[in-house]
């Protein structure tokens, strides 16, 4: 059994950070979960853990909930309609490692991004690379950096386009194959992280089972929500940014997912990583569309049934 330890996770009520403060209360640690929202807060302090309700942008509120705590888990949260999202970042980046420094804060599990070794050409993916180097100045810390790979919850985006259109599609190549994660599987790692030995300013590729192409996963999700002929439809670059603004992202926002997959289908980021026993996580894209796309299909069906 490992020693109890005092840990802070940012993001709490996120797909990541609410797994995570299950995690660590089943294993023995005293957690401080932290977010924007106190009703969504709610469940975790019923399950056990302290809350603190506030804005990782606000350095003295960061800056008191670290203090005593033995360790934190780290990350910036997303925020889709920011005007200048890579200024959002470094903006709750230099925040975040002020209150770190202030604290004085020992530990530290940071989520980033596979991709987050390059300094450009990675569009959000930037905004990590920037807070690695953030916490890897400060003295005293001993950081790790987990880089998972594009998380199978982005699929979700999809529900209103099969809903409406009966069709799943992006500007992603149907063809092009790569490394997908499902985050329950990046918060069994996070809590991992916090026990092992692992070295100082490490970076940890977490690549999901195996690569897979979006026609791949297009078929998984169709089979499990009984619409087996669903189809994979490429959009342009300009369809697909059209629609990212549509469904309520910022132009800045827009604009760095089209880089960011424009590099992929050129196979320039984040498509050809080695995968090794060590970063390959077990839920397939099988099991994802059965056990979490299904049934938030099937609900969000029922609350808005289709003409």
């Amino acid at each position: 059994m490992a020693t109890s330890k005092h840990i802070v996770v940012t993001g709490a009520t996120g797909n990541i950070g609410s797994r995570l403060v299950h995690h660590l209360l089943e294993r023995g640690h005293r957690v401080t979960a932290v977010a924007r929202s106190a009703e969504k807060l709610q469940p975790l302090q019923a399950a056990g853990a302290e809350i603190q309700v506030g804005d990782l942008a606000n350095t003295a509120f960061i800056t008191d909930v670290l203090r005593p705590a033995d360790a934190a888990f780290l990350m910036t949260p997303p925020s889709l309609q920011a005007p200048d999202f890579l200024a959002y970042q470094a903006g709750v980046g230099e925040s975040i490692a002020q209150a770190v420094r202030t604290a004085g804060l020992k530990q530290a599990v940071h989520l980033s991004s596979i991709g987050a070794d390059l300094p450009a050409g990675t569009g959000p993916v930037v905004g990590v690379h920037h807070q690695e180097a953030r916490l890897n100045a400060i003295e005293g810390l001993h950081v790790v950096h987990l880089r998972p790979a594009y998380f199978m919850e982005n699929l979700l985006a999809n529900l209103p386009l099969i809903q409406h259109m009966g069709i799943i599609g992006s500007a992603m190549r149907p063809d092009l194959s790569f490394p997908m994660i499902a985050t329950q599987d990046i918060a069994v790692r996070a809590a991992d992280a916090f026990e092992a030995d692992l070295p100082n300013h490490s970076a940890h590729l977490l690549l999901g089972p195996r690569n897979y192409t979006m026609t791949e996963a297009t078929r998984a999700i169709g089979q499990a929500i009984g619409k087996p002929e669903l189809p994979y439809v490429p959009f342009s670059y300009e369809d697909a940014k059209k629609g990212m603004l549509q469904g309520g992202l910022s132009e800045s926002m827009a604009g760095l997912y089209e880089e960011m997959i424009r590099n992929m289908n050129e196979e320039k980021v984040m498509v050809h990583e080695q995968r090794t026993p060590e970063n390959t996580t077990p839920t397939t894209i099988e099991e994802f569309a059965a056990q979490v796309f299904a049934p938030i299909y099937q609900h969000v069906s029922s609350a808005q049934p289709v003409a």
